[in-house]
């Protein structure tokens, strides 16, 4: 009983950079030789001012690229013109490093700021447009994590760099109860930023930073154009302040005047660069006009699961697929079809070696903009903006820990009460792997980012001291390969979101036909990148009976049970 090529999609409108050579880094030479990275340019969701993103081009912009090590200090910059679209931009940096990058692209080179040697990517000073915004697409930055920076281990080839501007981009609408003759003139924005530090391009939650830093504010003001739109800076609004504005209007009736925007107190206009906003103009018969901002706050809905398939044929698993309702699978021991026959039924599939450990599958309604550096995951188009990153992985299935600790030998690993070597000899089986996956998060160009699969171990939150007095496990242990992921920054996991007691809710996935001497555990999970803007809206159990599962399939076909979560995303 088995217990249960490396592939770069270019994004449709992905743009190709100029090559950046080794004598372009300052004449250094790196002692033990040097990773050549090659970085291709993802327009499709970070730049979305714009309604067309191919209205979008980058030919002529000036370039530049910040090199940080991984404490946040300067090392090197690159710069040039986009002239050659036929090249990736390469860059050689030192082997055995993790870096962190900071791209800007602008329309002209004077925009960039600069550092010296012994300088930090905090010391980075601010940029300071001219106010109004001319050209909204005038300063483009690469989207990193939460401190603005892509975060990339030297091992790593190929990294997608997705773009955002700097601006925000503000829409007055007019409700239907205003009159059609109502115009919008221009707006005044009091109060508001007229600099922005460049490291305050992530995180989007300004208002949850313990010292904000000083921001130069000043009123200016902007004539609207016929759709009602303008940009502005992004902005840091705290608990007892906000960026006011006055909309000058112009009605048949009452003429030319000035409506004041209310701000509700608190209300962060901070989503950072590349997002956009609204201006509500409502009437009603007491008050005459009102307007306020408003953020328009989008959904997006996401039903996943993960399931390992134990090789059946390519009818079986479409015919799940399609019962168990959900937009992606993440399947694991595919052997029984080929993708061909996936894509014939009108679905996206990427496949993956696992890193040796047998073949793994992502079936999905939604097709994909692109591939993890490493090819354990995907980016899926969800539409209106929004894009997932879903991975899908397979752990080793030897050694078994809990076969170990519960007394049965087995794949050549005995039966033993020593916890820590269970723990030792399990976390090397599965290293190599987990390394793979975080490399691949930490290339990742979404906040929505999940890992689900088949990982051959239980979680870390499973085998609690509480589990032992119940009964459920013969021993508190941490399991190091979902502790190392969690480590590695994905602090969620969904069926534990929900369900948090492992006494109250076992959630065991490992087996619908268990033999006379076996284990109960959870191996199958969703692991989750956990942010404000992320929600586990349901998680279960599918299987057998109603025993063991809370989604029932009858016969049952898979030596696992399978696991299906909806998530809803918003922005």
């Amino acid at each position: 009983m088995k217990k249960n090529s490396f592939c770069w999609a270019l994004l449709f409108c992905a743009i190709l950079l100029s090559a950046c050579g080794k004598e372009d880094v300052a004449g250094q030479s790196f002692e033990g030789g040097v990773k050549k990275m090659s970085f291709n340019l993802n327009s499709v969701d970070g730049i979305g001012l714009l309604p067309a993103i191919n209205s979008v081009s980058l030919s002529g912009m000036q370039w530049k690229l910040f090199c940080f090590d991984d404490k946040y200090r300067y090392q090197f910059e690159c710069n040039g013109t986009i002239e050659d679209v036929s090249s990736d931009l390469q860059v050689d940096v030192p082997k055995g490093q993790i870096f962190r990058f900071l791209f800007l692209f602008a329309t002209d080179a004077a925009m960039f700021p600069t550092l010296s040697l012994g300088d930090t990517y905090w010391d980075l000073p601010a940029y300071a447009p001219s106010l109004p915004l001319a050209d909204p697409m005038g300063l483009l930055v690469s989207k990193g994590g939460e401190d603005g920076t892509i975060r990339v281990a030297a091992s790593v080839s190929k990294v997608a760099v997705t773009l955002i501007p700097r601006a925000v981009k503000v829409i007055i609408q007019k409700h239907e109860s205003v009159s059609p003759d109502l115009a919008v003139n221009a707006i005044t924005f009091q109060n508001a930023a007229v600099a922005i530090p460049y490291v305050q391009i992530e995180p989007r939650r300004y208002n949850e930073y313990p010292e904000l830093p000083d921001i130069l504010r000043s009123t200016y003001s902007q004539v609207l154009s016929g759709d009602g739109t303008c940009y502005m800076l992004p902005d840091m609004c705290g608990g007892s302040f906000a960026t006011k504005a006055v909309l000058k209007v112009t009605d048949p009736v009452s003429g030319a005047y000035e409506l004041q925007v209310s701000v509700p107190v608190g209300m962060a206009l901070n989503a950072g660069a590349g997002k956009t906003y609204y201006i509500d103009v409502t009437s009603d018969t007491e008050d005459g006009l009102n307007a306020t901002w408003a953020t328009h706050t989008q959904p997006a809905t996401l039903r996943i699961a993960t399931q390992n398939l134990w090789g059946k044929s390519a009818s079986v698993v479409l015919d799940h697929f399609n019962q168990i309702d959900v937009d992606v699978l993440c399947a694991q021991e595919c052997s029984g079809f080929s993708d061909a026959e996936i894509q014939a039924k009108g679905l996206y599939i990427h496949s993956h070696t696992n890193n040796g450990q047998g073949r793994c599958s992502i079936i999905s309604r939604y097709p994909f903009t692109g591939v993890t550096p490493n090819g354990y995951g995907v980016y899926i188009d969800l539409g209106d903006g929004f894009t997932v990153l879903v991975m899908d992985c397979h752990g080793a299935y030897k050694p078994y820990g809990p076969y170990q600790l519960n007394g049965i030998d087995y794949g050549g690993y005995p039966a033993t009460t020593d916890v820590d070597y269970v723990v030792k000899v399990n976390a090397e089986a599965r290293k190599d792997m987990v390394d793979k996956l975080l490399e691949d998060v930490a290339s990742a160009t979404t906040p929505f980012v999940s890992i689900s699969g088949d990982f051959n171990e239980p979680s870390w939150l499973d085998w609690t001291e509480e589990a032992v007095e119940a009964g459920l496990a013969p021993y508190a242990v941490q399991w190091p390969t979902t502790l190392a992921l969690w480590e590695g920054g994905i602090k969620g996991d969904a069926y534990r979101t929900l369900y948090p007691d492992p006494v109250a809710n076992p959630g065991y996935t490992w087996t619908p036909f268990p033999s006379a001497q076996d284990t109960k555990d959870r191996l199958d999970m969703t692991l989750y990148m956990v942010s404000p803007n992320t929600t586990v809206k349901s998680c279960r159990i599918i299987g057998e009976d109603i025993t063991t599962s809370d989604m029932v399939f009858s016969p049952w076909k898979f030596d696992h049970r399978g696991l299906r979560t909806e998530f809803v995303y918003t922005r």
